[in-house]
């Protein structure tokens, strides 16, 4: 379990100036960070994970349940993490394109569904599924300003501290592997209480 609310040093000199986060102690929420529940919620849940990661997937399951469970209460922004292949960037690039036509979450589902096959061509594959524009898309997938926003939540996880997926930030508490249904709803309770 990760604390928030500390500042973690860290070696910082590899890093590219336009991903500075000197200070960080919380998940930054941007305006292309795929999101969904209300933005009037009294909680934001982060969730760091990697669409090769097979405990990621595990964890979608109750992640989901509770999301449900306090729907109007709670928001879920994904942060991407890419760190256990090539192809894991490429999977979180390919969800962001799917992101410009809408279709964020059922490609994401779509992703950790298909771990074994991810691909450019399996990508591509799954933007034909749900109906994507293919040429903008594979646009998309080359398309410098979609891997840099991949790259800012990376680094930001790293700044955080954060060096395995998935994680989970509810409030102050980084929930760190797969975390049960009562893990997480025991972490929003504590969150919805304060």
């Amino acid at each position: 379990m990760l604390v928030f609310g500390i500042d973690i040093i860290r070696n910082r000199s590899n890093q590219e100036k336009e991903f500075d986060f000197s200070g960080i102690t919380r998940p930054i929420l941007y305006e292309q960070s795929p999101r969904t529940g209300p933005s009037s919620a009294k909680i934001t849940i982060y969730e760091y994970a990697d669409f090769n990661c097979p405990s990621c997937k595990a964890q979608s399951a109750d992640l989901n349940r509770a999301i449900e469970k306090y729907k109007s209460s709670v928001r879920l922004v994904w942060k991407d993490f890419p760190f256990l292949s090539a192809s894991s960037k490429q999977a979180a690039i390919a969800a962001r394109c799917a992101k410009a036509q809408e279709k964020f979450w059922e490609y994401h589902d779509w992703l950790f569904n298909n771990q074994n096959i991810l691909s450019d061509a399996a990508f591509e594959s799954g933007a034909q599924l749900f109906g994507l524009n293919t040429l903008a898309f594979t646009q998309c997938l080359q398309d410098d300003t979609i891997e840099n926003l991949v790259e800012q939540d990376f680094r930001e996880g790293q700044a955080l501290g954060i060096d395995s997926t998935p994680t989970i930030v509810i409030g102050d508490v980084g929930l760190v592997g797969v975390s049960s249904y009562q893990d997480l709803e025991a972490a929003i309770i504590n969150e919805l209480s304060k």
